[in-house]
């Protein structure tokens, strides 16, 4: 009976141990389950959904979240589109990444139930292009497994050319496509999925 009971004790002790460490643990961004998509509209009413195919990032155990964004990534289904994107406007071969961070309120993460989601209001400083940008954004946190979180924006976030200096590269691009216009506000939706 003793040693049955040492036995249960030491195997609570375990995992409590195990807990305890998840919870300090940093949480990494799934690059498979997560998606960064944008949509660029051109003219007037023509609009085409792009995404980036790389991303990386984590929340640590005091909440901060950081992101970092391939721009050479870009995906809109054009090659020769893709290629324009990232020489003309997001011009790779000085501005390799857009990079991301926020903080949300991990004594409330680690309190939700597998399941449940709560909705945080957080400030996004954006760093694209050489510039810098706070976005409130309203996100929703859903605990999908006991190590694994999903973070997407409730509301989409509208991105304007000019705060970046993307301006000019998106002339250049409405010139070398023969367009009239390219919108120079773009509405951002993610989805990003981390886990321990």
């Amino acid at each position: 009976m003793i040693k049955k009971l040492s036995l249960l004790l030491f195997s609570i002790a375990l995992v409590s141990g195990c807990l305890s460490s998840n919870k300090q643990a940093d949480y990494q961004l799934d690059n498979e389950t997560s998606a960064l998509t944008f949509i660029s509209v051109k003219k007037t009413d023509v609009a085409e959904i792009g995404k980036f195919k790389q991303l990386e990032g984590k929340i640590d155990k005091s909440g901060n979240v950081t992101l970092k964004v391939d721009l050479s990534s870009v995906e809109t289904n054009i090659e020769i589109r893709n290629s324009r994107m990232q020489e003309f406007l997001f011009e790779i071969a000085k501005f390799a990444t857009a990079n991301i961070t926020t903080k949300v309120d991990m004594d409330k993460v680690n309190k939700l139930a597998v399941g449940k989601t709560m909705l945080e209001t957080v400030t996004v400083k954006l760093d694209l292009h050489g510039e810098q940008k706070d976005i409130t954004a309203n996100v929703l946190v859903t605990r999908l497994a006991g190590d694994k979180l999903m973070i997407v924006n409730q509301t989409a976030l509208f991105l304007k050319a000019a705060d970046f200096k993307l301006l000019d590269g998106i002339e250049k691009l409405r010139n070398l496509a023969g367009l009239p216009r390219i919108s120079k506000v773009v509405p951002i939706n993610f989805v990003f999925t981390f886990k321990m």
